[in-house]
C-alpha cells in the first residue's frame, strides 16, 4: 500500500512514530505526530545523550530525563495528593480516580507533573535542583495548558472527568507560582504581577465552572461526582448585623456602605455598584465559613467561581472598588494558613492592593492588612 511504502522510505524516524508504523516529520527534539498526541518523541542515537539534555521550553518535555518523571509521579502519588483537599472523600479521588484519568490523558498526567514538581519546591525550597524544578513544571504547563485550552471546545463524556481535574490542578499550580514570586508577567512589578496572577486564577476558575455546567450530567454520573459542589449560599446583610457581627462582616458593612455611596444615575454606574455588592454577598459567605470543616478549603477557594463576570471585568480594569474586594479575598486566602500552595499568596494580595489603590480606599484596607499582619 502507498502508505507503508512512503513509511519504509522514512529513515532516522523517532521510534514512537515507527512502532506505530506512520510517517515520521522528523522534527526534532519533538516530530509533529508525538507534539499532536503528546507522546515521547525519541530519537535512535539520542537516548544515550538524554542525560545530558538541557530542558528548555523550546526542547519540549520529552527532552527531560525519563527518570525524573517516574520521580514526579511517585511524589505525587505518595505525598502530592494529600495536599488536594482537606476532605477525605476528595483526597481519596486524587489518590485513587484522577490519577486514572491522567494515564488514559496526558494533559493531565502532565497537569499532575507538573504539580508534584511545585510542592517538590514548597516542601524544599532550598533543595539544590530548584531551578531544574521550576524549569521542569513550567515546562510539563506548558504542554497541558495548550491541550486543556484546545479541548475546551470539544468536551466530550469521554475527556470531560479529564478536563474537570485538571481545571483544579491548573488553579493549585497557579497559585504555588504566586506563592513562589512567578508573575504571569515578568515585566510588571511585584503588586501588579500578584494582581494578575490572581486575575488569572479567577479566569481558570471560570474555565471549571464552564466545564462542570458543560458536562454536567456526565460528571454527575461518573466517579469525579463527589468534586462537583454547590454554589455558596450567601446570607442576606440584614442577617448578620454589622454591629455585633465578627470584625469582617463589620468591615465589610463600612465597605459596602462606602461602594453604595458612588452609585450614579447612568446605567455603567448602577451596574457597577451592583457587582461589587453581590461580590461583597460572596465574600460575606466565605468569611462565615465554619473552619472546623473539611470542606472549607475548597469552598472559600472555589468561591470566586460564581463572582459575575462583570467583577472580573472591573478587576481588569483595575477599578479601585474591585482591588479592595480583592484584598478581603486575601485575606480569607490567609486565614487558611495551613493550605501548602496558597501558602502566603493572601498577604502577598492585600499588600499589593494597599500599594495600588488610592487614598480614598485606604480606609477599608485597614482590617485587611490588620488581619495579615495578626496572623504572620
Amino acid at each position: 500500500m502507498p502508505k507503508r511504502k512512503s513509511y519504509h522510505k522514512i529513515r532516522g524516524g523517532c521510534t514512537t512514530c515507527k512502532e506505530r508504523k506512520v510517517r515520521c516529520s522528523l522534527e526534532r527534539p519533538i516530530c509533529q505526530n508525538c507534539e499532536r498526541l503528546s507522546r515521547p518523541c525519541i530519537y535512535a542515537g539520542a537516548v544515550h545523550n538524554q542525560h545530558n539534555a538541557q530542558a528548555s521550553p523550546s526542547q519540549g518535555i520529552p527532552e527531560i530525563i525519563r527518570t525524573q518523571e517516574l520521580e514526579l509521579m511517585h511524589y505525587y502519588t505518595a505525598y502530592t495528593y494529600r495536599t488536594m483537599s482537606d476532605n477525605p472523600v476528595l483526597v481519596s479521588l486524587w489518590k485513587e480516580v484522577v490519577p486514572k484519568h491522567a494515564f488514559q490523558h496526558p494533559f493531565l498526567l502532565q497537569g499532575l507533573l507538573a504539580i508534584a514538581a511545585h510542592h517538590r519546591l514548597h516542601h524544599d525550597k532550598k533543595t539544590s535542583n530548584s531551578v531544574d524544578l521550576i524549569e521542569t513544571a513550567n515546562l510539563y504547563q506548558q504542554e497541558a495548558l495548550a491541550s486543556y485550552i484546545r479541548l475546551l471546545s470539544e468536551i466530550t463524556e469521554d475527556n470531560c472527568h479529564a478536563l474537570f481535574a485538571f481545571s483544579q490542578v491548573i488553579v493549585g499550580i497557579q497559585y504555588s507560582r504566586l506563592s513562589l514570586g512567578i508573575y504571569p508577567d515578568t515585566r510588571t512589578r511585584h503588586s501588579q504581577g500578584v494582581i494578575a496572577g490572581m486575575v488569572e486564577i479567577f479566569d481558570l476558575l471560570k474555565g471549571a465552572l464552564a466545564i462542570a455546567t458543560q458536562a454536567q450530567r456526565w460528571l454527575r454520573a461518573g466517579d469525579l461526582e463527589p468534586m462537583m459542589g454547590d454554589a455558596p449560599k450567601t446570607p442576606p446583610a440584614e442577617t448578620i448585623p454589622a454591629s455585633t457581627g465578627p470584625p469582617s462582616i463589620k468591615a465589610l458593612s463600612a465597605l459596602s456602605e462606602h461602594i453604595a455611596c458612588q452609585v450614579g444615575v447612568d446605567e455603567d454606574s448602577i451596574t457597577r455598584v451592583s457587582t461589587l455588592l453581590s461580590t461583597v454577598q460572596f465574600l460575606r459567605a466565605a468569611f462565615l465559613e465554619d473552619r472546623s470543616s473539611v470542606d472549607t478549603w475548597n469552598k472559600i477557594a472555589g468561591i470566586p467561581v460564581f463572582f459575575d463576570t462583570n467583577y472580573l471585568r472591573l478587576l481588569k480594569a483595575r477599578d479601585e472598588g474591585a482591588l479592595v474586594l480583592l484584598a478581603y479575598y486575601g485575606v480569607a486566602l490567609h486565614q487558611l494558613g495551613h493550605v501548602l500552595f496558597t501558602d502566603d499568596v493572601g498577604a502577598k494580595v492585600v499588600q499589593a492592593v494597599a500599594d495600588t489603590v488610592g487614598q480614598d480606599w485606604s480606609t477599608y484596607l485597614v482590617w485587611p492588612q490588620m488581619e495579615v499582619r495578626a496572623r504572620g
